[in-house]
């Protein structure tokens, strides 16, 4: 018997649970080292270290609206039919300092961010004023503190304000700003090669010949790999020939972390990949219990690990969302491994399996009736159809030990990254 007809037989008579795949590869994953950017340019990088507030913000006591600094007891018992009369002594605007020294009787005109001058403790609106050349009516009382924010109100120093291993947003960019921080630590992105197997393939751009068709699962696997953190340093096509799988293989573990393939990693005559990482590297895994995906293998070259996925656009999809992406977020070391968003729905209809003891992924389109959210199924299975993914919001998990989904069941909605 061959040595590929011998893995073969060996990967599909006894499948992996995914979750006993996802420990394997575990095993094998090497933190991504540091790396210093721009705080302005580090918009979805992963936070290596965590900041702690070496200011207040704010950092003085400062107005919270457009109005008059006042003693807050000159106003007791102001009201539209009795007024209290102050008077105006000066100005203070955002970004001013001011000498100004407040005392009993009098105001200061004030603007929204602005330091609060000496001696005042609450800040009257505009709109609850007249004024009549420096002689300021108030038309209601307020209580200390009034329209005041307090130095470091926001975030006290000392604070720890965001842990290491979240995911650089917009806002933490303003934070982070905000407290004079222009440079941070975040994780390095894992190199990843991505290959598309296939005599079949043809390059988008390209004249289609018969029985051909364009190859779409590069670009997509290209584009999860930067979607969950990662950086793709070759993404190409190449041929159902093992001399040009291993030749690739060999290249890109001198200088990515992780290396895809997708197609040739199933039973077929042409699907070398089986044989070429068994011979050069090492198999982890070869055939996991997941509809779609199966036919998925895990391995490693020296120290890069190896996915090779399906050839069907869907089964690749779902793969990459279940081990690779999962994979690049533990190298980051992020806090959440899965970053899409759970959505509980209500199934539509029944959704027979075709057989237990795998985990099945039904692709699914949320819609409302009623007050009631909806998850209605769109396909179970035709791994090659990737209208199913543009035409599904995102995809229920039916576990191993299940024979399907009930109608009016309450099922959690991945959606899509």
């Amino acid at each position: 018997m061959s040595i590929l007809k011998s893995l073969n037989k060996i990967g599909f008579s006894k499948l992996t649970l995914l979750d006993d795949a996802l420990k394997k590869i575990q095993a094998h994953i090497t933190p991504a080292a540091l790396d210093e950017v721009e705080t302005s340019k580090a918009l979805n990088r992963v936070l290596a270290t965590g900041i702690i507030s070496e200011l207040d913000i704010p950092p003085f006591d400062r107005s919270a609206m457009d109005g008059y600094a006042v003693k807050a007891e000159d106003t007791f018992g102001a009201s539209p039919s009795n007024p209290k009369v102050i008077k105006k002594i000066g100005t203070v605007e955002i970004g001013e300092e001011t000498d100004l020294v407040l005392k009993s009787g009098e105001a200061i005109r004030i603007s929204t961010g602005a330091v609060i001058p000496q001696g005042a403790d609450s800040v009257i609106k505009i709109e609850d004023t007249d004024i009549d050349g420096e002689i300021v009516s108030i038309y209601t009382s307020i209580v200390p503190g009034k329209n005041v924010s307090k130095k470091g109100e926001d975030i006290p120093l000392g604070t720890d304000i965001l842990r290491a291993g979240i995911t650089i947003k917009a806002s933490h960019i303003a934070l982070l700003s905000s407290l004079g921080i222009k440079h941070i630590k975040v994780k390095k992105k894992p190199k990843v090669s991505v290959f598309a197997v296939g005599d079949e393939l043809v390059e988008v751009g390209s004249p289609l010949p018969i029985n051909k068709i364009y190859n779409s699962n590069s670009p997509m696997v290209s584009s999860l790999v930067e979607t969950y953190g990662g950086s793709v340093v070759r993404e190409l096509n190449i041929k159902d020939n093992k001399d040009e799988i291993r030749n690739n293989l060999i290249k890109s573990s001198i200088d990515s972390q992780i290396i895809i393939f997708t197609g040739g990693t199933s039973v077929g005559t042409k699907d070398f990949l089986p044989e070429t990482i068994h011979e050069n590297g090492k198999v982890l895994v070869h055939g996991i219990a997941m509809r779609p995906g199966s036919p998925v293998l895990i391995g490693l070259k020296d120290q890069s690990l190896v996915f090779c996925l399906p050839g069907t656009p869907v089964a690749a999809y779902i793969c990459f969302l279940l081990i690779v992406g999962t994979t690049i977020k533990k190298m980051l070391g992020c806090l959440t491994t899965d970053p899409r968003v759970e959505i509980i729905a209500t199934i539509s209809k029944d959704v027979p399996v075709s057989r237990m003891g795998y985990k099945h992924y039904l692709r699914v389109r949320l819609e409302k009736r009623e007050n009631q959210l909806l998850a209605l199924p769109v396909k179970l299975k035709g791994s090659g159809i990737i209208s199913s993914l543009t035409q599904s919001d995102g995809i229920v998990e039916i576990s191993e030990n299940r024979e399907g989904l009930k109608k009016g069941e309450k099922v959690s909605v991945y959606l899509h990254p």
